[in-house]
């Protein structure tokens, strides 16, 4: 049985069944989320408010829609909820995981699961195959949500069920409501969802000899024997059980991988074994180098196109990225991958280490300029070339750092500093008001 450790207690799917089954009111949902919500929400959501928000024509007071680059072209539509609301889905979230049991060929949004376990049963298999489903979230709708709820094993109430699949759910433009691309119950009701689809297609799978795993809309098929093709008949049969689920596949995603050339599995190398790519461990020998070589402040900018093109945004940080807690999400990404035993691991921490010890002053002076944005000095052109990290595989270390520049201007200190006092005063007021406004209620 799942459980979660919320405010020092610990709740499982016992403390809610009875509740959710019978529920009558949205204030009884209401006081089930106040006992969940994070320690800095500090009023408690009520039940006008959530079937306030369970109702997806009020989308100016919900959320906001912004996009995000994508690794290979194009973009990404993301839906964040604002204020409340986001509140009471993490409180949700909470709740519906309580609930949570995955099937054992289910990876994503798994507690306790990872791409690493994702990617190891198909170690050493000479063929593999992967499939994508479109358009993942936006494609499950309101009523799949509130059909799952009312069914076994659930069993939750029709208003309960109204609430929370209003609660998770939007209106697009095309006035559907589906799961949200940037909603945290989207990732754990997705799961609920696939649950009976996960079991159908490993039904299929294993009568053939076929190992199947799926990691949110990754699914991944892997054999010894040459019986995978993307036009074969299993991928016809996929493709009509998660269609009959309300998916479809993306057919410009579906890839074959045969043993003796790279084979991927959710961003990992699987050949041999589980493992990192050769950039990747080429993008951290890179940095590590830059930072050496030409110090913390030039490494930030270094990094900065290489990161901008992967995550499509670097709010806060103007043109430079803090390095130092770029490198460590990516050493123990390493880490969780390789192990913690890895020589290479091992090495490339021991020159992080050392490097932070040597760059305190450094990393603390280039976050405070990074903060008060204060980068607006570098011309168009010194961001294209000193951001000109990893363009490809055959860029050399040195390559990189040489086109590295010093954009910093010292100039206008009184201001930045006039600027930081002022942003205090402010920040310190929104607190007063706050407090005030907890005590009339």
């Amino acid at each position: 049985m799942a459980t979660r450790i919320i405010n020092g207690r610990e709740y499982t799917k016992a403390d809610f069944e009875n509740k959710l089954c019978h529920l009558s009111d949205a204030q009884e949902l209401a006081a089930m989320l106040n006992e969940l919500k994070l320690p800095w929400y500090y009023s408690d959501f009520r039940g006008k408010q959530l079937s306030f928000l369970a109702d997806t024509n009020n989308v100016q007071r919900r959320c906001k829609t912004f996009r995000l680059r994508k690794k290979h072209g194009g973009y990404r539509e993301i839906t964040a909820p604002k204020g409340g609301l986001r509140g009471i889905l993490n409180a949700l979230n909470i709740l519906l995981q309580t609930y949570d049991e995955p099937t054992p060929w289910a990876y994503g949004f798994v507690c306790g699961r990872s791409v690493v376990d994702n990617a190891r049963p198909h170690v050493g298999k000479r063929y593999i195959l992967n499939l994508d489903l479109k358009d993942f979230f936006p494609t499950i709708t309101r009523q799949q949500v509130a059909d799952c709820l009312t069914a076994e094993p659930f069993g939750f109430s029709s208003l309960a069920a109204k609430l929370i699949s209003g609660l998770a759910t939007v209106r697009t433009k095309n006035n559907e409501e589906v799961l949200a691309q940037g909603f945290a119950t989207s990732p754990t009701l997705s799961n609920f969802i696939c649950r009976e689809m996960d079991k159908e297609i490993a039904s299929i799978a294993t009568a053939q000899g076929i190992t199947f795993t799926r990691y949110a809309d990754d699914l991944t098929f892997s054999a010894d024997t040459d019986i995978l093709r993307p036009q074969g008949e299993l991928v016809q049969q996929v493709k009509a059980i998660v269609e009959r689920y309300g998916f479809r596949l993306n057919e410009e995603k579906t890839h074959l991988q045969r043993r003796g050339r790279r084979q991927e599995v959710t961003g990992l190398m699987v050949t041999e074994k589980v493992n990192v790519s050769r950039r990747y461990v080429r993008e951290i020998r890179s940095l590590l180098y830059i930072w050496e070589r030409y110090g913390y402040e030039d490494a930030c900018q270094a990094a900065w196109k290489s990161y901008r093109q992967q995550h499509g945004k670097t709010k806060g940080h103007q043109h430079c990225v803090p390095l130092n807690a770029v490198l460590r999400g990516k050493l123990n990404y390493m880490k969780m991958v390789r192990g913690a035993d890895d020589p290479l691991y091992q090495r490339f921490v021991s020159r992080y280490t050392s490097l932070q010890q040597r760059s305190k002053g450094d990393i603390k002076e280039v976050a405070y300029k990074a903060y008060m944005g204060k980068y607006l000095s570098i011309s168009a052109k010194d961001r294209t070339t000193s951001a000109n990290v990893l363009p490809n595989d055959n860029t050399s270390s040195r390559q990189l750092g040489a086109t590295s520049s010093n954009p910093y201007d010292p100039r206008k200190k009184s201001k930045r500093i006039l600027n930081f006092i002022v942003m205090v005063i402010i920040l310190v007021a929104i607190i007063l008001i706050k407090l005030f406004l907890k005590s009339l209620l």
